[in-house]
Formats: structure tokens, sequence, C-alpha cells
């Protein structure tokens, strides 16, 4: 069975994206403070390294069933 196992690619487009809009609207949004905007970044790192954890955790299980299942079909 082809599958995709990268389970740091979907995480990765988020860091990069969730930086270019910090430092793109950085400057220009003027109604929140500066530690505002930081904590906010900083929860969605947080929320990007769980995620990453997750996918990582559910492709290490997928991984193990599939060889499960090809160890039991040898046998």
């Amino acid at each position: 069975m082809l599958r995709n196992r990268k389970p740091w690619f979907v995480p990765l487009c988020l860091f990069v994206y969730t930086t270019a809009m910090f430092l793109w609207l950085l400057p220009q949004n003027q109604e929140a403070d500066v530690t505002e905007k930081i904590i906010t970044v900083v929860v969605a790192y947080l929320i990007i390294g769980i995620l990453f954890l997750i996918l990582k955790k559910k492709d290490k299980m997928a991984r193990e069933r599939e060889n499960d299942i090809n160890h039991n079909k040898n046998n």
C-alpha cells in the first residue's frame, strides 16, 4: 500500500504560513499590542508542534500495524 509518510509536511507548511503572516501583518496591525501578537504566534506554534507530534505518532502506529499485518501474512 502506497502511503504518504511525511508527518512533518503539513506542520511545516503551517509554520511557514504562520511566520509569514506574522511578519507581514506585524507592522500593519496597529489595533493589537506587540505582546498580544507575540502570544498569539507562540500559541499557534504550540498548536503546530502538538499537531506534528500527533501526526508522527499516528504514522508510527500505522507503520507498526502494517508490519504486523505483513508479518502475520508470512507466517
